[in-house]
């Protein structure tokens, strides 16, 4: 019967059709019911389900619904009347279809099934013997003996019992799916719970790589015994994937099953080439030892064969095992007297041979096991893994460095020479699968990441030189190729003859190289030359790579070079501005002197190119640069006099010295001043580029006498200077005029007996607050703003604070003596009481400056 139609259906679409009854010796009634359901590939399917009902009163009640462990589609098959028969006293439901039949237990979740595998194969009816609850199954080609232990099917515990039936089916796939005689078709239940598929898969997995003897069939063979465990992984992916589930496991849970197949696959390959060293009868074998070493350390190695234990139980610690090659063939000898170059090439074969195995296999099966890269944690790529290879790989180039020169073409030939490019490459896979395949849970990994990239960056180019050095250039280039290493490929380039470029033996690889790899390569070649000095390499070749250098220097900006390829491009414009820019960075005064000079011609030529009246204020930078820079050489002039009358050539701290007396003769008493005095006039000498705070001070603290008009260079320097924090250069103003009304004499001037008006005007006119209002006031410059400082206001001294900025690292006893000396000059003017001077002076600079 079917119900359709149902008012309290939604969309009128229920479809419950009931197939049969069943009543068991309790009374209950149990009903099988079918349903549909969808696909996804859109056929339509039959889904069942068993439903208990009770009889209280007059009505019945649903005491639980039991899914059946079974389903049809709507693709065309043989008519199937679905048969109900309760078994063991009600204990057990059997529900017979036309190819399954399907057992249910009342008392617990158990659910299990048999399906025929043949198309032309039916049930024919299920039976019961009586004296040991055996059941019989009457197929259409055979009668089958089914054991049911009723006591395991009521204590059956969904947690465990569920994972224990999925990997039973999986067990009995891969154990009996491949006789033609079983006549069972192996599946999953639909909805097939996903916890317990990857549980069962996983432990059945592991079964598989502990050579468990409920799936792997001892055998002394261990060649055949391998080849079969690695059959049953086959096995079981392939029914995995056959039965549709893959995409219920986690990825987590298929990288696991694929390691395991790594592993398997990597151990057998190992035992085959074992086994072909065991043919020639070797008296020492590094693989033996590390095997007997590693099964002694797991307390294991009471085994009568403990190789052939090792590869039937823990193959799934090759990984761990391949780890302690190195340390056993440093320990064998030092034991045995063997030099290390005899161990090598098969401590070398061993771990390449099991590490490159795993690699073959993932990248030939990674599509079947649905791996999505990179790995969330591998287990070829753990940092002992990295360390074992790094070490084979320095003692293996130990051993062919310390070859004689004539013989060392020989043993590049000769293992374990030969075998230095394939522990490179496999040292870059690794490195470069590690720090890609941290799992996102795992603790630390950022940091992790960080210090595995950072040991790859500084790996990679002593790798590669170390190959291009022993023989092996073309395995240098190939894999700096494969890992997209530009920086090494330029390297590699550049290790004979640089210049000229056509003399450069890999000239034509570089050419092929910028083809190829455009601005990866290029970015890289350009660095090259800047950092090796090589720049004529670069604009020797401007004409051919004039866009790549254009995209270099726009994301790398460098003006104290791209302004020769802007002058070359005839773009004077941007020339002039990085010159200008160097200019003001530059340390040295020559190099600014020139930056300058040159800025200066290129801003000048793109004027005349645009007829335009340019950019007055960047022409105005240069006149102001090069300005500073005939401060430097005056003060340079000026302080060399004094060296004139010594002879003899004297040490950079004489020649201070020597200065000090006979240009500021004061400062003998500053000792704060004096030591700041003393490193300022060393850079000058030195030939460096000072800032203007250090100009200034060096223009202010010496003797003007017969420089008065430095006060007012002063002033104009820290006017026109726009780098300078505002508070330092306001303090800065306030030091220039302290020293200018400390300069004088002002106590004679102030006698005035029998003096002439006349007379004061002119000594008032000689004075160096004179001067330097009359210049200021000449200039156009503004006397407000910080740049004119009165008595009053030049009492303001630096603080401390100011002072540690302006001269930062020194020490707080620097600080402090500096402090001092300003607070003497302070005190100095204070006492001078100049304010009405200075108001009488300023009328008279302004008006001399007027008329």
């Amino acid at each position: 019967m079917v119900l359709q139609d149902s008012p309290t259906a939604e969309d009128s679409k229920m479809d419950l059709e009931l197939l049969d009854l069943a009543v068991t010796e309790s009374g209950a009634f149990i009903v099988l019911v079918s349903y549909a359901g969808k696909e996804d590939s859109d056929n339509l399917r039959r889904l069942y389900a068993l439903v208990q009902l009770e009889l209280v009163g007059k009505f019945f009640t649903v005491h639980h619904v039991k899914p059946v462990p079974y389903q049809n589609t709507s693709a065309p098959t043989a008519p199937v009347v679905p048969r109900l028969q309760v078994l063991l006293s009600g204990a057990i439901v059997s529900v017979e279809f036309g190819d399954t039949v399907a057992f249910c237990s009342e008392e617990s979740e158990y659910q299990d099934r048999l399906q025929l595998k043949s198309v032309a194969d039916r049930t024919l009816g299920v039976g019961v013997h009586q004296g040991n609850n055996t059941l019989l199954i009457l197929t259409a080609s055979t009668m089958m003996q089914v054991q049911l232990s009723l006591d395991k099917i009521r204590r059956f515990n969904p947690q465990t019992g569920r994972t224990n039936l999925i990997k039973s089916i999986m067990m009995q796939a891969i154990l009996y799916g491949a006789f033609p005689e079983n006549p069972l078709q192996f599946s999953f239940p639909p909805q097939v719970d996903e916890e317990s598929l990857m549980r069962g898969a996983e432990q059945l997995s592991q079964a598989v790589l502990r050579s468990d003897s409920e799936v792997v069939r001892r055998n002394h063979d261990l060649t055949a015994q391998l080849s079969s465990r690695k059959d049953r992984l086959n096995w079981l992916i392939g029914f995995i994937n056959e039965n549709l589930v893959l995409g219920k496991m986690s990825q987590r849970s298929r990288q696991r099953l694929a390691v395991d197949a790594e592993k398997l696959f990597a151990s057998y390959q190992l035992w085959l080439q074992y086994n072909d060293l065991l043919e020639t009868s070797p008296k020492f074998s590094v693989l033996n030892d590390c095997v007997h070493a590693f099964m002694a350390e797991l307390g294991e190695a009471n085994h009568e064969d403990v190789m052939r234990a090792f590869f039937r139980t823990k193959v799934s610690d090759i990984g761990r095992l391949i780890r302690k090659v190195m340390e056993v063939i440093n320990l064998s000898s030092k034991q045995t007297e063997r030099p290390i170059a005899s161990l090598l090439p098969e401590g070398n074969r061993v771990v390449i041979t099991a590490l490159q195995s795993a690699f073959e296999y993932r990248n030939l099966n990674y599509q079947v096991y649905g791996i999505e890269f990179p790995m969330i944690s591998s287990w070829t790529s753990r940092p002992g893994t990295i360390d074992v290879v790094l070490s084979l790989f320095t003692a293996t180039t130990k051993v062919l460095e310390n070859t004689a020169a004539d013989a060392r073409p020989k043993a590049q030939r000769q293992e374990p020479g030969s075998q230095l490019p394939q522990l490179a490459n496999l040292l870059f896979k690794l490195t470069w699968r590690a720090f890609s395949s941290k799992a996102a849970d795992e603790p630390n990994v950022g940091q992790d990441k960080d210090e595995l990239e950072q040991r790859f960056a500084s790996l990679r180019p002593e790798v590669l030189e170390t190959l291009r050095r022993n023989g092996f250039q073309e395995h240098a280039f190939k894999l700096a190729e494969v890992y997209s290493d530009f920086a090494s490929l330029v390297a590699l380039c550049h290790r004979d003859t640089v210049y000229p470029p056509e003399n450069n033996p890999n000239y034509e690889r570089i050419q092929t190289y910028i083809g190829r790899y455009k601005e990866n390569f290029t970015d890289e070649l350009y660095q090259w030359y800047i950092q090796h000095g090589e720049l004529r390499i670069m604009f020797s070749q401007e004409a051919d790579q004039s866009s790549f250098i254009d995209r270099f220097f726009a994301k790398k900006p460098n003006p104290g070079i791209s302004w020769l390829h802007d002058v070359s491009k005839e773009r004077f414009g941007d020339a002039a501005s990085a010159l200008l820019e160097e200019a003001k960075r530059a340390n040295h005064l020559k190099a600014k002197h020139l930056m300058l000079s040159i800025g200066k011609l290129a801003q000048l030529a793109q004027l005349h190119e645009t007829a335009e009246a340019g950019n007055e204020t960047q022409l105005d930078a240069f006149h102001d640069g090069l300005d500073f820079v005939s401060v430097h050489d005056a003060l340079l002039t000026e302080f060399r006099t004094a060296l004139e009358s010594v002879r003899g050539r004297h040490s950079l701290e004489s020649q201070v010295d020597i200065i000090i007396k006979a240009k500021a003769p004061e400062l003998l008493e500053a000792k704060g001043f004096a030591n700041c005095f003393k490193d300022l006039l060393k850079h000058l000498l030195q030939g460096k580029a000072l800032p203007i705070e250090d100009a200034v001070d060096l223009l202010t603290l010496k003797d003007n006498s017969e420089s008065i008009a430095d006060f007012a260079t002063a002033l104009h320097l820290l006017a026109s200077a726009s780098d300078i924090p505002e508070a330092r250069r306001i303090s800065a103003f306030r030091t220039v005029w302290r020293r200018v009304y400390l300069h004088d004499d002002w106590t004679a001037i102030g006698k005035t007996a029998n003096i002439s008006d006349a007379e004061i005007k002119d000594r008032l006119r000689s004075t160096a607050l004179y001067h330097t209002l009359c210049s200021a006031l000449a200039r156009g410059e503004r006397l407000t703003n910080g740049y004119e400082a009165s008595p009053d206001v030049a009492l303001i001294v630096p603080t401390p604070a100011e002072i540690s900025s302006r001269w930062s690292g020194i020490s707080s006893d620097q600080v402090e003596a500096i402090v001092e000396d300003y607070n003497f000059e302070c005190d100095r003017l204070g006492e001078l009481e100049l304010e009405d001077i200075f108001h009488r002076v300023r009328e008279l600079a302004v008006q001399d400056t007027t008329w």
